[in-house]
């Protein structure tokens, strides 16, 4: 009877709701905390759940994802790593578990901690966008692709999902193509300021630039603590010349970005417009070294150096890029410039004929595909993108194509392995084959670069009109891209459409590195004396021609203009 009456007493205590109600309210309340981000609150109130006799397998997904949030990954795998949750938090506590495996490195494992999930049968919208940021970061594009349509699936309406498929699809189409999908996420996620932070930057490269502006100071009242708007701010201020407050609003960010390529291209051009080329070429050292394949970097560390007086620290990067095939006028200007501060007047003069003597940029089939690594390159050899870029490189394409092949099914989705793919197809004469490699490129990154190499196919083969329609459609959706503006100007130009061309001539040399371009200057003086714009093209053949002046043809030009002007 003792015993009987012992289990009754046993059995209502279980079954009192009073009796487990304070560790049930620490738990309700650690998983509260971390919807709204609060790693601390969710690791003490889980704590405090566990003290009140909540098991383990209850709270520990909390305080692990709590101490994830924290930034403390050894105390988050003390939680984690055993994969011990109970059915009420077990597939937050996987997701959980996948995050700290990728922050780690450890793709495979969080691979395996996603399974669970997806075997347990319940993954919502926002496990999917988690997986699929997971397999983008693994290099497998194409699937992440594929997730981030499931999470749309799932939830149409989901902010994350929407954020996520925004971000590929400013990847694949283009600023303005992605514009609505980041209107959607904000509606649904209103106070989600570093989504808003991704809005705006979204605005700002499709250029609509007053709401970028109107987006940005929301976030700065909302949350001022966000470096984003600062940063965003700042950027757009150093577009429109202001430099001083570009540089007042750089410091607002608390060298958030300082070791970011972006923030070391920003803090260098701010150094060097505001007349400290020392500190400017720091920045693009650094910016070197971290992307040692960046032309665009050495370019600008070079200039600042040679600004700074030191031109021999210049000299060595220049001269790797002169001796490339298609080394620019400016390369080899700022090297000649280079050698002539050191007093080496006999070695700038070649440099400077062969700049004069560079023909005008062709409107026919352009060399996409040059050899790269002249200029500084990593050796990796656990890198396999790495290693057949270097034997295409090195013209060793047949062997590339085979290695190619052999890695495909390790590394299935990679838009890089695609895109070497389809340079070594390119390379060794396989057209066809090589704008299939591209086109699959192209549903997850459609960038320049690859644009370039698209149009040199349609051109190669006669197609003058794909790659003006190629061009056409990519400039719609990249309106900032002042380079594709230029090489449909000049396919406009061949093909007789004098107005189109001088529209995109016009646009190309209006911003970006176009006003200090000699080339673009003169085609659009070419154009402009065309439609009659004889004071418009005289204006643009003069500036040209302070700018290369021993470059006979703008001379020409600007003397035949003249001779023009006298006559009417």
């Amino acid at each position: 009877m003792l015993l009987a009456a012992c289990a009754c007493l046993a059995l209502a205590s279980a079954a009192d709701p009073l009796g487990a109600a304070p560790a049930d309210d620490a738990v309700a309340e650690a998983r509260a905390a971390l919807e709204r981000g609060d790693g601390v609150a969710a690791e003490v109130v889980g704590k405090q759940a566990l003290d009140q006799g909540a098991p383990r397998t209850a709270v520990a997904a909390y305080i692990g994802e709590g101490e994830l949030l924290q930034g403390d990954l050894a105390e988050a795998r003390e939680w984690l790593g055993e994969g011990g949750f109970d059915a009420a938090s077990h597939d937050r506590g996987f997701v959980a578990l996948a995050k700290l495996e990728i922050a780690a490195g450890n793709f495979a494992a969080a691979e395996a901690a996603f399974d669970q999930v997806l075997q347990h049968g319940r993954p919502n919208a926002a496990t999917w966008v988690e997986i699929g940021r997971m397999r983008y970061r693994a290099g497998e594009h194409h699937a992440a692709l594929a997730a981030a349509r499931q999470a749309l699936q799932l939830d149409g309406e989901s902010p994350a999902a929407l954020e996520f498929m925004g971000q590929l699809t400013r990847d694949a189409q283009g600023p303005l193509a992605s514009l609505d999908l980041f209107r959607r996420a904000m509606r649904q996620a209103p106070q989600d300021m570093q989504l808003a932070a991704q809005y705006a930057a979204t605005l700002g490269d499709a250029g609509e630039h007053r709401q970028m502006l109107a987006t940005v100071r929301e976030i700065v009242k909302q949350s001022p603590d966000i470096p984003q708007a600062y940063y965003l701010q700042g950027i757009l201020a150093a577009r429109a010349g202001d430099d001083d407050l570009a540089r007042a609003l750089w410091w607002r960010t608390e060298d958030a970005f300082a070791e970011t390529a972006a923030g070391m291209l920003v803090a260098g051009v701010l150094e060097y417009r505001s007349g400290n080329p020392a500190a400017a070429a720091e920045s693009f050292a650094k910016l070197s070294r971290m992307q040692p394949l960046n032309i665009t970097a050495q370019l600008l560390f070079a200039r600042a150096s040679v600004a700074n007086g030191e031109a021999n620290v210049a000299v060595p990067v220049l001269e790797r890029l002169a001796e490339r095939q298609d080394a620019s006028a400016y390369t080899l200007v700022l090297l000649a410039r280079a050698y002539e501060q050191l007093d080496r007047r006999g070695d700038a003069a070649p440099l400077l004929d062969r700049a004069a003597a560079l023909p005008r940029p062709a409107s026919g089939a352009i060399a996409a595909l040059w050899l790269r690594d002249e200029a500084g390159r990593t050796r990796d050899p656990a890198d396999p993108v790495q290693h057949l870029r270097e034997l295409v490189n090195n013209g060793r394409v047949a062997e590339a194509r085979g290695l190619v092949a052999g890695v495909a099914s390790q590394f299935d989705g990679s838009v890089d392995l695609q895109l070497v793919a389809g340079d070594g197809a390119l390379l060794a004469g396989d057209a066809s084959a090589a704008r299939a490699e591209y086109r699959q490129v192209a549903l997850i990154r459609t960038n320049w670069p690859l644009v370039q190499r698209m149009v040199a196919i349609d051109l190669a083969s006669g197609n003058v009109a794909a790659a003006r329609r190629l061009l056409a459609t990519y400039l719609r959706t990249n309106p900032r891209d002042f380079a594709a503006a230029a090489m449909l100007g000049r396919l406009e130009r061949d093909a007789g459409n004098a107005a189109a061309a001088a529209a995109l001539l016009g646009y190309a040399a209006s911003a970006g590195s176009g006003p200090s371009d000699p080339l673009l200057l003169g085609d659009l003086a070419t154009v402009e004396q065309a439609l009659g714009r004889r004071e418009a093209a005289l204006d643009n053949a003069r500036h040209a021609a302070r700018l290369a002046p021993a470059n006979g043809r703008l001379s020409a030009l600007l003397q035949r203009l003249r001779g023009s002007a006298a006559e009417s």
